[in-house]
């Protein structure tokens, strides 16, 4: 998909913080993904860890293969544009994923299985201990940021370009800490992270990551978070 984005080898500036910071980002879209694996240690504590120890194994422990096949589809997905495309392209766009997230479907089911078993009052926490978690990854990912922007072989522009991404990411987690329970921030949350990642992979420009800095920018500001069609690749994901 969007093969013309394929070599941004010129973004390297940008491309050393992503692949530096690979992992953290893909378990931050894990994180978000499903909560309760932000929340081992809270489980432990309640001594119900037992329970889903096995589902978590196979989402926290996947080798490279499996974890790249995941992100591949997901960035897939993120990637369709949904400003241009009508619901029915995208539809018929989705369709080639949907087997393969198939795959991870039985897991993410039986996290989900257990995260709505508990009470409200353990939810509300556990979303409050995800979004922290999430909120300390970001902001390592910034502070490298910053120190690489000392270095004079950086390009400042890009780097600043990056920073305000993770900056406008970290301004939704603050306003999803005060409302833990409203999904659409947590979609953009998502979103945001799999764009950046699907940036890393060539499969949107880097007018398309400033564009979305703006779409942050303005869903910080008011209540309008979910752009149009986005709705629609989510379900999907939720499916």
């Amino acid at each position: 998909m969007n093969a013309h984005y394929s070599s941004n080898s010129q973004f390297k500036s940008i491309n050393y913080i992503l692949d530096v910071f690979s992992s953290d980002i893909f378990e931050s879209v894990t994180l978000v993904m499903r909560p309760v694996i932000g929340t081992v240690d809270y489980l432990r504590s309640m001594h119900r860890l037992y329970q889903i120890q096995k589902e978590l194994d196979q989402i926290l422990k996947m080798d490279f293969e499996t974890r790249e096949k995941l992100l591949e589809a997901l960035t897939d997905i993120i990637s369709i544009n949904i400003y241009e495309d009508d619901l029915g392209t995208i539809e018929n766009k989705l369709e080639d994923q949907i087997a393969i997230l198939q795959d991870f479907n039985e897991s993410f089911k039986k996290l989900k299985s257990f995260s709505t078993n508990l009470e409200p009052r353990q939810q509300t926490e556990l979303f409050r201990i995800t979004l922290r978690k999430l909120n300390g990854r970001i902001s390592s990912i910034r502070e490298e940021i910053k120190f690489k922007m000392w270095d004079k072989a950086e390009n400042t522009n890009q780097l600043l370009v990056l920073d305000q991404y993770f900056f406008n990411i970290h301004e939704l987690i603050k306003k999803s800490l005060k409302k833990v329970d409203d999904v659409d921030i947590w979609i953009m949350i998502n979103v945001s992270l799999l764009r950046i990642e699907a940036f890393h992979r060539g499969k949107i420009s880097f007018q398309d990551l400033q564009d979305d800095i703006t779409n942050l920018s303005l869903s910080n500001f008011n209540d309008e978070l979910i752009p149009r069609n986005y709705n629609a690749v989510f379900e999907v994901l939720e499916a």
